[in-house]
């Protein structure tokens, strides 16, 4: 086991282009009655999404709620998933997002991360004001240098870092080494096969791209299915490993009905995404514990989670039947 994982990883311990491949999960992360994080629970998370057979954990991103968790509370969860990456006896790759509104918070929170054996960080860009081409380049390039090993993922968001960086971004980055690509998240197959023909990084899409994205070459997807059913994503990425592709598209199809239960209520639906929505639809799965989000999102009302659970119970009798048929 042991050796496996040290394939996942450079000789430094961080992941490397070469090496990233499978189903990364998008972990929610989940707080107590005080609204700190309950390190009970996200360990239980994390050893439950290991035994199914996820290959990565990937926190704190949008649905992962960087921008609630306190620096304090930051520091915990990166002791915590290092630790129990350490310890766990089925190895699986690490990823915490270190997101800031500042070059020097990132780098700190990156560098954090870097120092406590975690492999990689999803990062999004500063947000509060739309970034220049020249300021981008500049400031993912000063991330790269003070943390050198470390895996960069680019969490190419335009909703929520103003700016959806292209191929001509990407080839410029491309020469820091521990810049491994990106998390894509926009659903226009045109930019992904401009990333794909044009930029020598790695990028890996999220659930509902993931069959048409490993057709054009992607390794594997970050995963919010993982948190609900993850044996129907981890079949259809390995259906789509093997090129089995009808088999892979007839999943594909039952992972896009799953996530449609997501947004399929009378809630709002956020642009970007909701940390409220997706802990309602995590924890109606029943497969992990979510808790409500931190502030200042406010939890969905009670009547909207039970319209999601209603929903998603008859959708997960679907795709059990859907699985035994593939």
């Amino acid at each position: 086991m042991r050796e496996w994982v040290n394939c996942l990883r450079g000789e430094k311990g961080m992941l490397t282009r070469e090496k990233v491949e499978g189903v990364y999960a998008l972990v929610p992360t989940p707080y107590d009655e005080h609204g700190r994080l309950d390190e009970k629970v996200f360990v239980e998370n994390i050893r439950k999404l290991v035994r199914a057979g996820v290959h990565g954990i990937a926190t704190t991103g949008t649905v992962g709620e960087f921008n609630t968790l306190s620096f304090e509370d930051f520091k915990r969860l990166v002791n915590l998933l290092s630790e129990e990456a350490r310890k766990s006896s089925t190895p699986f790759v690490t990823i915490v997002g270190c997101s800031g509104v500042n070059t020097r918070e990132v780098i700190e929170k990156t560098h954090y991360a870097m120092e406590h054996g975690i492999d990689a960080v999803m990062n999004v860009l500063p947000f509060y004001q739309r970034l220049l081409e020249h300021e981008i380049v500049t400031f993912w390039g000063e991330v790269a240098n003070a943390c050198p090993n470390i895996g960069i993922f680019i969490y190419n968001n335009p909703i929520t870092g103003r700016v959806l960086h292209d191929a001509v971004i990407f080839k410029k980055l491309s020469d820091y080494p521990n810049i491994l690509g990106s998390k894509e998240v926009v659903p226009d197959f045109l930019h992904w096969k401009n990333l794909v023909w044009n930029s020598p990084l790695v990028h890996l899409h999220i659930d509902v791209m993931l069959v048409p994205t490993m057709m054009w070459g992607a390794r594997g997807c970050f995963s919010a299915v993982a948190c609900v059913k993850p044996e129907l994503i981890l079949k259809a990425y390995e259906c789509a490993k093997k090129g089995m592709w009808e088999k892979a598209k007839k999943l594909q199809k039952l992972i896009d009905i799953l996530m449609a239960c997501h947004d399929d209520h009378s809630y709002p639906v956020t642009p970007g995404g909701s940390p409220a929505v997706y802990k309602a639809f995590v924890e109606a799965g029943g497969f992990l514990k979510c808790g409500d989000p931190g502030k200042p999102y406010l939890p969905v009302p009670e009547e909207i989670k039970k319209e999601i659970r209603r929903k998603l119970r008859k959708v997960l009798t679907m795709v059990e039947k859907g699985l035994s048929e593939v």
